[in-house]
């Protein structure tokens, strides 16, 4: 009996050993049979947030503050993106020009290409019709795109011309909103396409999703208008006309900086989706307004004051309580930005930004659970890095587009080439949960270990691992998640290394001691700063990123303060009249602070031409070595001409200032520099600096003369100006022709490069 005891005893730790060993390595088919389908390893349990939470150390802790991110939010936009020289991984929209040239339209539209021709499937009336994309399906497209437009259209002269040089021309750039969450597309067309026969679950002609709200840059318009092509900080693409909704400078920058914000401005979406019921929504006075859309995480809302006496009566007899009163952004009849109003529920959003803690990180993590995958956001679905890039807007972080960008973005790194596999486990139990990481192709969301085995959540296509099965000819097992999921990172990539092998990056966004913050703000103890009256705004500090000589130039683009033109500041620091005329007379104790400008007589705003020439000056600079000082680096900056060249001298080497000059010639007369008058080189400060100051107008006029640029006169014209008179550095004010010059984008180019010329033979002594 003992023997036969001993036997069953050991064929029971036998069934045992075995079943053991079976959890350990469960089948994809053995999870289908379960009430919820997982990944190897994965049990329902972990399917929420609190699980991880429990297990986090200090899951309560705030990571960073909201200054914090926004500085992070900084450095991105001085990051390139990898492997480029100039394609920045964010782009701060308020910085771009208020014209393109056709020329950066065209290489825009066609940045983005496949090694392999496009298919196209097509539903017909015996089921669906899968083809490769003709050249005449492509004639369509490009013609859809109004291609043939933008090679011979002069926007200026208002028609059609006949010009070999077609790609010189400038188009306006507009300002707009996206009205509801959108898709952005690589060509202006809804259809499907893929560059792999194989795979019909990625739109390759799908770029990104877009949230309510964002703001963007309008480039160009499809031949029918019903497309636009657009710009946001992160990427390019067609968008639906109707889901955007032009606006002034002024409403465009209201959709920028929320970790800056109020946090009692705005709402934040922490919602998966949802779709708010028409009775929340106010009367709209327009009939243009067609509802409310489905929201999404990570969508801001601006909040409306429930004391207005429209939302009382609107909403009688029922006030409801636990709610926000938003502002809802429509497109009206026009094309235009408008509001309407309407009621969040509390429990859908919160007030401001969430704190950035790990438990607030899983708690978004775990809300779309499940839902689909959608490749660049398709089908209102998330890829990986939108589904990260939405988790993240709830703190403040603004996250470029893909995978790869998501990976060099600002912040202390954890590399991982070259490591073993012992010493990748061992980096991994430092990590706090919630943390960003992932290699080339794909990025996801720590969630901690356990049980020796490290967990991650991401949105994915598929993942892989061994088969078990001996008829297969297939090592490899692929399993179609298409959805948000939960794995380990011993789950297969398709070349048959794990995930924790393929691991390259983790990313903590916490300052590892190469940050700058590039804003430059006034200081009242700076030398003549009491003189300014109009210094709340604030400059930008670009280094240089090769050949950096340690030299900084302030680069100035005349006018654009709002107001400017009603304020006067003293002509000089010693309050001596004026010696000679200008904006303002001869003999004047007080000069206008900064005036508004010329308009050339192709229409354009003289402040938005310095602008676009100082942006390319800029770019000249930083790839010559030199580091920039651009005092006004937007539209409008509220600095009058004292407080600008006060920042000149405490932060720069040399300044110029970018200015056209307004005459009553009838033609282009050419470029000069403003030289300084007898009447104010006794001036301490002046006299200390003036020839130096000649110099440089001289090197500057110089350089400009090797472009090819006509000189006018002598190249230099006596000028009392307020910037001469405050400067304590090399300062000149360079003309560079009047309102008859060209202002395409090549013209200003020539003007950049004259410019650069004369700063190199300036430091060439």
């Amino acid at each position: 009996m003992k023997k036969i005891a001993l036997v069953i005893a050991c064929f029971s730790l036998l069934i045992i050993f075995l079943s053991c060993a079976s959890t350990s390595r469960r089948s994809f088919a053995e999870s289908a049979s379960l009430p919820v389908r997982l990944a190897p390893d994965v049990n329902s349990d972990m399917l929420t947030a609190d699980y991880w939470i429990k297990r986090s150390k200090n899951p309560f802790k705030v990571r960073m503050s909201l200054s914090e991110i926004a500085a992070w939010n900084r450095e991105n936009s001085n990051l390139l993106y990898p492997g480029s020289v100039s394609l920045p991984l964010l782009t701060d929209l308020r910085k771009i020009d208020s014209h393109i040239s056709a020329a950066e339209i065209r290489d825009g539209m066609f940045r983005h290409s496949s090694k392999n021709p496009w298919l196209k499937k097509v539903k017909t009336k015996n089921g669906e019709e899968v083809h490769e994309v003709t050249q005449k399906e492509w004639r369509l497209i490009f013609e859809a795109m109004n291609y043939s437009s933008l090679e011979s259209y002069s926007y200026f002269s208002g028609g059609k011309v006949s010009d070999s040089a077609s790609y010189k021309k400038d188009f306006p750039v507009r300002k707009a909103i996206c009205v509801r969450r959108t898709n952005m597309r690589l060509i202006p067309d809804d259809g499907f396409y893929t560059d792999d026969e194989k795979n019909w679950y990625d739109d390759v002609a799908q770029n990104s999703g877009m949230l309510l709200g964002e703001p963007l840059l309008v480039l160009w318009e499809s031949k029918e208008k019903n497309w636009l092509y657009v710009r946001t900080s992160y990427c390019t693409g067609w968008v639906h006309a109707e889901d955007v909704a032009f606006c002034s400078g002024e409403e465009f920058n209201r959709y920028f900086d929320y970790a800056e914000k109020p946090q009692d401005t705005f709402v934040t979406i922490t919602d998966d989706r949802f779709i708010l019921p028409d009775e929340y929504v106010l009367p709209c006075e327009s009939d243009d307004f067609s509802g409310v859309s489905e929201f999404f995480m990570g969508t801001y809302l601006f909040t409306a004051d429930w004391n207005d006496k429209r939302f009382e009566s609107a909403l009688h007899p029922r006030l409801p309580y636990a709610s926000y009163m938003v502002e809802i952004p429509y497109r009206n009849s026009a094309g235009n930005l408008s509001l309407a109003y309407a009621t969040i529920p509390a429990g859908r959003c919160s007030l401001g930004l969430l704190d950035y803690t790990s438990a607030n990180v899983l708690t978004l993590a775990f809300k779309p659970l499940g839902i689909r995958y959608g490749w660049g956001g398709m089908e209102n679905a998330r890829d990986c890095s939108e589904y990260l890039k939405d988790i993240y807007r709830c703190f403040g972080f603004s996250l470029p587009r893909n995978s790869r960008a998501q990976l060099s973005v600002a912040g202390k790194s954890v590399n991982f080439d070259g490591k073993s596999l012992s010493s990748r486990k061992s980096a991994l139990s430092s990590l706090e949960e919630g943390t960003l990481m992932g290699f080339p192709g794909h990025v996801f969301m720590y969630l901690g270990k356990v049980d020796g085995k490290n967990y991650v959540i991401s949105a994915l296509g598929f993942y892989y691992f061994d088969s078990e099965n001996p008829e297969t000819e297939d090592a490899l097992a692929e399993i179609p998640a298409n959805s948000v999921n939960i794995n380990t990172l011993s789950v297969i990539r398709k070349n048959g290394k794990s995930w924790l092998e393929m691991l390259t990056q983790v990313k903590k966004f916490k300052d590892d001691g190469s940050w700058i913050d590039d804003r430059i703000y006034f200081d009242l103890k700076w030398q003549f700063a009491e003189f300014s009256k109009i210094n709340s705004g604030k400059a930008f500090f670009y280094k240089a990123k090769k050949k950096r000589k340690n030299i900084t130039v302030a680069v100035n683009a005349g006018h654009g303060t709002k107001g400017g033109a009603l304020v006067k500041t003293f002509s000089h620091p010693d309050k001596s009249p004026k010696v000679t005329g200008g904006t303002t007379l001869a003999g004047a104790l007080e000069s206008i602070a900064i005036s508004d400008g010329m308009v050339f007589k192709n229409g354009r705003r003289e402040s938005e031409v310095n602008l676009r020439t100082a942006h390319l000056l800029c770019g000249m600079l930083l790839d010559a070595g030199y580091d920039v000082l651009m005092i006004r680096d937007y539209e409008d900056v509220q600095l009058d001409n004292v407080a600008r060249t006060v920042m000149a001298n405490n932060n720069a080497k040399i300044h110029i200032s970018i200015h056209y000059d307004s005459d009553n010639t009838s033609e282009d007369k050419g470029v000069f520099y403003c030289s300084v008058p007898e009447g104010i080189k006794y001036l301490p400060n002046v006299k200390k600096h003036w020839k130096e100051s000649e110099r440089l107008g001289e090197c500057l006029v110089q350089g400009l003369a090797s472009q090819d640029l006509k000189v006018f006169g002598g190249g230099k014209m006596d000028i009392d100006l307020t910037q001469t008179s405050y400067s304590t550095i090399p300062s000149v004010d360079i003309e560079l022709g009047n309102q008859h010059t060209d202002t395409n984008t090549e013209e200003l180019k020539k003007r950049a490069r004259g410019l650069l010329e004369g700063v190199e033979l300036f430091f060439q002594k």
